[in-house]
């Protein structure tokens, strides 16, 4: 596959330049990303997503065990909260920097809640963070592993932003180029 213009870069190998010199982004479609990833990643890394994964269910499980064993049913709400903040965490929505902020509130809502004595509000609080900082890990090290490996790979980030799995972000003017 030949190289075509990608905005201003007239070559992968200036666009390459542009990314190490930090003057534009490049952005991945998460599911893209995840699923190249289950593929290409280092057991490490694939190990570290799966346990991210595994650490949800088990806390969505242990606030059910706990609800029923103290009878604070509250703690039901654990997974309906976990599911929210799963969704709403995930860096491929629009309003990705007030998610971010609202999973940096939550840290300070959860000491709050703590220090006022509102330990159940500090439980689902925790859930929430917790939830937030795993989607977001994961994405990390999905979205990082399959960009690094597009800029290695002239002939794949061609095919991927051919098929809008990714784009290009001008860091100055802020505008994005991407497939028509």
């Amino acid at each position: 596959m030949a190289w075509r213009a990608v905005g201003p870069f007239k070559t992968f190998e200036d666009l390459s330049r542009a990314v190490s010199d930090r003057k534009i982004t490049v952005g991945v479609d998460p599911l893209a990303a995840a699923e190249w990833a289950e593929a290409h990643l280092s057991r490490f890394k694939k190990t570290f997503v799966a346990a991210l994964s595994l650490l949800l269910f088990i806390a969505a499980a242990a606030s059910v065990v706990g609800a029923l064993w103290y009878g604070n049913y509250w703690l039901l709400a654990a997974a309906p909260v976990q599911a929210a903040v799963f969704y709403f965490s995930q860096p491929a929505l629009s309003f990705q920097r007030w998610a971010t902020v609202g999973g940096v509130a939550l840290v300070f809502l959860f000491i709050e809640f703590l220090l006022s004595g509102l330990i159940t509000a500090a439980t689902l609080t925790a859930y929430a963070g917790l939830t937030f900082a795993a989607v977001r890990a994961s994405g990390f090290v999905t979205g990082s592993a399959f960009r690094k490996a597009l800029m290695k790979d002239e002939r794949m980030f061609l095919e991927a932003f051919g098929a809008r799995i990714c784009s290009v972000r001008d860091n100055e003017t802020k505008k994005v180029y991407e497939t028509k």
